[in-house]
């Protein structure tokens, strides 16, 4: 119900599994459902924000990925599969993580399976490590 009502007050966003600047941006499919709770353009100087991610595919590619700021992600419904450094592990819902800009990992998705998540993203410029591109193995 709170999906429907984010979405008809515009606060619903589908975002692509690779942006305009992609070489294959032409092979773009759906990859999540965002919804925001708190701001759907955060001011850079407010610390967080509150978003609601229903998952559609797993991140593209055979690499991983990090994030702009730290972040918290909390999984509300589904699970998924996450890889990183020390290996991969079903992530259930009611997990909590915690993580840095600079953690490296990538999601997939357990077919069949509707996955749901909070996401919290802390504050900009906390990333100390160039942006990964999907093709980083770990």
């Amino acid at each position: 119900m709170i999906l429907k009502f984010l979405e008809k007050i515009g606060r619903k966003k589908i975002v692509l599994d690779r942006g305009p600047t992609h070489p294959e941006f032409h092979k773009a499919k759906p990859w999540m459902e965002r919804y925001y709770v708190l701001f759907r353009k955060r001011p850079y100087w407010f610390p967080f924000n509150i978003l609601i991610h229903r998952m559609l595919d797993n991140d593209h590619g055979d690499g991983v990925h990090n994030h702009m700021c730290p972040y918290i992600t909390i999984i509300l419904k589904g699970g998924y599969w996450e890889t990183n450094s020390k290996g991969k592990y079903w992530r259930k819902p009611g997990y909590i993580g915690f993580r840095s800009a600079d953690n490296l990992h990538r999601v997939d998705l357990k077919p069949n399976t509707e996955t749901m998540t909070i996401f919290i993203p802390g504050p900009f410029g906390m990333r100390k490590n160039k942006r990964a591109d999907y093709k980083t193995k770990i």
